[in-house]
């Protein structure tokens, strides 16, 4: 696997072939690694694809487009603006809109930019502290480019989005904090965990984890590292058996047991994502056995042995299918997200041993890689364009529907749709009320704000379960059903049976106007 760490030996061959300059096959001496960052930004934001208002983007586009117009998604609005509670990430976006009047999808361009920037940079700043040579760094940052999508094992996350989250900024935030761990230099890492945690805090929370067991064991404390890790299990149990005395909602079960929720819980993985998360920890254990007793790279495997240890056995005792899901809002298993990122930097290390042995076998992997990650993101984006350019008419049949919706139905329609169409082959994740600017009846992706939000479980099971069948029904069923919940507006497939009256459709879906008959005389 891509993100996998290595065994040391490889490591420390590349930092002695990167010193010796046996094979300086990118030339680092006319080319230092410090601009590497800035020349791969754009090559990631090209291969990788951007899609701003896809899969998670959605739910936070929706928020900040909320917080500009309050107005906005007048029947769940609970839905997009559930994060603005949590995070600076929103009104940051907000407030630069408004101060700038610039269009919130050219600030999302730039701020994806920068994140990719960012990341780059981070991952640098990871290898400088790993490998001396030059060669080796630019390997990881390499590495890092190619990697930049990469599925982190069954957890529903990539490594950095192709589209803007409050994780764009939170995982660089979390890379530098480790950083700055590594040169001791506490009050920038604090410093860098706090602008991480105002961004995303459960993301920063698994940093914070991390930077705490990484300093313990750099300090040599490695017992109170393991014996912190039988506290976290403690609580964990005690959080576990606590949630037995309450009885779980049959909406949150519902909302969690979803096909689009198996990442949620260990049991429910496929099996080929298992060794995802096992493998990276039995070569991380190797490579820290392996290597020098006081060194960084054993500094950096033994703690994402001990913090992913801990998190599979919390997830796999007790975060179970059947229940109590009283740790489900946390998904312990993110932790492996930083996990991956600092897998990546070490996996430099052997690239640079394989440029050093042979020049055309690293330049190959490289390439490689690259066009690896070009085919997947055409077969995960399949009905988009591969950079979705501000302004630009979109090829997304669903993104054309959804932009008719926003410039000609009323500011207060309400749609429904069948719940399951954001995972729907051809719809590609693309978030309605981030594009149509308009509300809907709860949907499946929604389901994931209810994971982390349970209070908002009973509303999301109500309008979600209404629309099951929408496509199949009458519309004597659909108005009978649908209207009551506030819908005005459906959104149908070609083949559905209707009389409504419906102004528009494409290729995929036809808008129509929830009206009954009496209404249209």
């Amino acid at each position: 696997m891509a993100a996998s760490p290595v065994l040391n030996s490889s490591l420390q061959g590349a930092s002695r072939a990167a010193q010796g300059g046996a094979s300086e096959a990118l030339r680092p001496g006319s080319i230092r690694s410090s601009r590497a960052p800035l020349l791969l930004t754009p090559v990631v934001f090209l291969v990788h694809g951007y899609h701003p208002l896809a899969g998670d983007a959605g739910i936070y586009v929706a928020g900040v487009r909320h917080l500009l117009d309050p107005a906005l998604y007048p029947l769940n609005a609970v839905f997009p603006a559930a994060f603005t509670r949590l995070s600076v990430f929103p009104w940051i976006f907000a407030a630069v809109v408004r101060a700038g009047h610039v269009p919130l999808l050219w600030v999302l361009l730039c701020a994806q930019l920068v994140s990719i920037l960012l990341f780059l940079a981070a991952c640098r700043q990871i290898a400088t502290r790993v490998f001396a040579g030059e060669t080796a760094v630019w390997c990881s940052v390499l590495l890092a480019a190619a990697c930049f999508t990469l599925p982190v094992a069954g957890t529903a996350l990539f490594v950095m989005d192709p589209y803007v989250t409050a994780r764009s900024f939170s995982t660089p935030l979390s890379l530098m904090a480790v950083a700055g761990c590594l040169d001791r230099a506490w009050l920038r890492t604090f410093l860098l965990l706090g602008l991480a945690a105002s961004i995303h805090p459960l993301m920063a929370a698994y940093a914070v984890a991390f930077v705490v067991v990484c300093g313990l064991v750099q300090s040599g404390r490695i017992r109170f590292a393991l014996a912190l890790g039988a506290a976290g299990f403690v609580a964990a149990g005690a959080v576990f058996f606590a949630a037995h005395r309450r009885p779980v909602a049959p909406a949150y079960r519902e909302a969690v047991m979803l096909p689009a929720r198996t990442f949620l819980f260990l049991a429910r993985w496929h099996w080929y994502e298992v060794p995802g998360v096992l493998l990276p920890l039995l070569l991380f254990a190797v490579a820290a056995r392996r290597s020098a007793a006081a060194g960084p790279v054993r500094t950096l495997c033994l703690t994402c042995v001990l913090l992913g240890t801990t998190s599979v056995v919390l997830a796999a005792v007790f975060v179970p299918p059947a229940g109590p899901y009283g740790l489900v809002p946390f998904q312990v298993l993110r932790s492996f997200h930083l996990i991956y990122a600092l897998g990546i930097v070490l996996c430099g290390g052997v690239l640079a041993a394989l440029l050093g042995r042979s020049r055309g076998g690293g330049v190959l992997l490289v390439v490689l890689l690259f066009a690896g990650m070009f085919a997947i993101e055409r077969s995960a984006w399949p009905g988009c364009d591969r950079i979705e350019w501000p302004g630009a008419k979109p090829a997304n049949p669903y993104r054309q529907a959804f932009l008719w919706i926003r410039d000609h139905t009323p500011r207060d329609a309400v749609f429904a749709f069948n719940p399951e169409l954001v995972y729907r082959p051809g719809e590609d994740e693309q978030g309605f009320r981030a594009i149509a600017e308009r509300d809907h009846l709860a949907d499946d992706k929604d389901a994931g704000i209810v994971a982390v939000l349970p209070q908002l479980a009973g509303r999301w099971a109500r309008q979600r379960n209404a629309e099951l069948g929408v496509d199949g029904m009458t519309d004597a069923q659909r108005l009978a059903g649908l209207e009551p919940l506030g819908a005005s507006w459906v959104l149908l497939p070609l083949q559905a049976a209707t009389e409504l009256p419906c102004p528009y459709r494409n290729a995929a879906v036809m808008v129509c106007r929830m009206a009954r008959a009496d209404r249209e005389r």
